[in-house]
């Protein structure tokens, strides 16, 4: 009889355990209805069913069925925004209110946004150009100053932040502005730069260009396409065959001296959002033959 009343102690004990990092909050509770201003917006995603999540200097923004809710808690300055098939990635600073450490180090979530989990870094460091694997969850970030936790440069883990390896990323030129991991084969990255856009398939090691004597702005994978976005007179988003090596012009809506500062797709379909650095955003259904636009200038529509 004891040894039963132990054994129903040790698994209440592993359940309590395992709801710790849980909220208890409903997302009726998390989420309210939004009708402000979108700004400083550093990552997107689609989300499953909250729809496409935006992350900006006041917490997280969700858009589904034309209609916006925001978060009434964790609202963080979130940067290096990376969603993923379990939630999502995060770098920033806390919001007002908020125990978490400044800056926020890497962060990750695996309820939408109502915890967060150290992953690593935590009061060290906050990193602006962050990529994370879909499924993989391969994490590379660019940091432009070190300290006794970790080099300037491009560095990577493969197990959730407990060892860091700086990779040479040679061949890159300019200012790292984007980064992307491929969603399950953890040695592919890509970055953008202030002067083109360039792929690694050796882990970060040596990287080779796709585009070059321009601006690269975003940078996004999926199973089979690299998806990126560029600046040289006028903004353009390509689709990069991973495996044709072959590139196609994605036709994007009408953009004044602005360009593509985030990409994202809907698994399986031919739906994908972008945000630009003018701060509007735009949906196609369809592969860019059509775009309805749902931010003007940070103004949600």
């Amino acid at each position: 009889m004891r040894q039963k009343i132990t054994l129903l102690s040790v698994l209440l004990s592993i359940l309590l355990l395992g709801a710790c990092g849980q909220s208890n909050q409903s997302d009726e509770e998390f989420l309210t209805e939004f009708d402000g201003k979108l700004e400083h917006v550093h990552g997107i995603g689609y989300m499953g069913e909250k729809g496409i999540a935006f992350a900006s200097h006041d917490g997280l923004k969700f858009y589904k069925d034309k209609k916006w809710n925001a978060t009434t808690k964790q609202n963080n300055d979130y940067m290096g925004f990376n969603v993923v098939d379990k939630g999502f990635y995060t770098s920033g600073h806390p919001g007002k209110g908020s125990k978490l450490p400044n800056p926020l180090g890497i962060q990750k979530s695996t309820d939408g946004g109502k915890t967060l989990s150290d992953v690593a870094f935590e009061g060290d460091f906050d990193f602006h150009s962050m990529g994370v694997g879909d499924i993989n969850h391969a994490i590379y970030v660019f940091n432009g100053h070190g300290n006794s936790q970790l080099s300037s440069g491009l560095h990577k883990t493969l197990d959730e932040g407990s060892s860091w390896e700086r990779v040479k990323g040679e061949g890159i030129k300019g200012e790292i502005v984007g980064l992307a991991v491929h969603p399950t084969n953890e040695k592919m990255v890509a970055v953008s730069t202030k002067n083109g856009v360039y792929l690694s398939k050796d882990g970060g090691e040596i990287f080779s260009p796709l585009e070059e004597n321009l601006n690269g702005t975003a940078v996004y994978f999926s199973e089979n396409k690299l998806w990126y976005g560029t600046f040289h007179s006028k903004p353009k988003l390509t689709s990069y065959d991973l495996e044709e090596e072959t590139k196609e012009s994605i036709t994007l809506p009408k953009l004044e001296q602005d360009a593509v500062a985030f990409f994202d797709k809907k698994q399986n379909t031919d739906e994908m959002v972008i945000y630009t650095y003018q701060n509007h955003a735009f949906i196609t259904k369809n592969k860019g033959e059509k775009w309805s636009q749902i931010v003007t200038s940070g103004s949600i529509d």
